[in-house]
């Protein structure tokens, strides 16, 4: 039995990126990543951090009105255990920025946070 269960469980292994064309990774129209740092970030509290860096990507292409401002711009954030890569997942970024999805990057530009850092 053990040995069934080990041949079946290294069948699945071997197959499963045949199996699973769909989550092949999709390559994102204006894909960019950078770092934005602020200098004495200052909290509600009074508190003050002398360097707040944050790295972030960005998909699409923005739009702007007459007086410059983004207009397609959506700002995703994820839980602080995490990273901004999980939004390019294939299960979960073909679902939201494929081609006429709800946040289609042909369409809008959703930027996302990865990282925060600070220096005390």
């Amino acid at each position: 039995m053990t040995v069934r269960a080990l041949l079946a469980a290294l069948t699945l292994l071997v197959a499963a990126p045949a199996v699973t064309p769909a989550a092949a990774q999709t390559v994102w129209p204006n894909l960019r990543e950078g770092d934005l740092v602020l200098k004495d970030f200052a909290f509600a509290s009074g508190e003050i951090l002398p360097e707040l860096k944050l790295h972030y990507r960005t998909l699409g292409t923005e739009k702007r009105n007459a007086a410059g401002e983004i207009i397609n711009g959506v700002v995703l954030l994820h839980g602080t255990s995490g990273s901004g890569a999980d939004w390019l997942r294939p299960s979960l970024a073909n679902e939201l920025f494929g081609a006429g999805q709800p946040l289609d990057a042909t369409a809008c530009a959703p930027s996302f946070r990865t990282t925060a850092t600070t220096t005390s």
